[in-house]
């Protein structure tokens, strides 16, 4: 499984981030995510990436990113 992100449907509000690293470490703590949401000030444009720690939330029932974004713009994809 992988993580699609619409661009359009976010806001960069990162809740994405404190959910993963919720899973990884039982901690809200965005340097601890494995997803990384990133605002560029000057243009207001949000970039995304994803790291080689993601495991799609390995005993979940989705991966808890998706689950917990607010604006549907992440979705898991086969």
């Amino acid at each position: 499984m992988s993580i699609k992100v619409n661009s359009k449907a976010c806001y960069g509000c990162r809740s994405c981030e404190l959910a993963c690293s919720f899973h990884h470490q039982k901690l809200f703590s965005p340097e601890l995510s494995s997803i990384k949401v990133l605002t560029s000030m000057r243009t207001g444009n949000i970039k995304w990436s994803i790291d080689s720690t993601c495991d799609s939330c390995e005993g979940e029932e989705q991966p808890l990113c998706v689950k917990y974004c607010l604006y549907g713009a992440l979705k898991e994809v086969a």
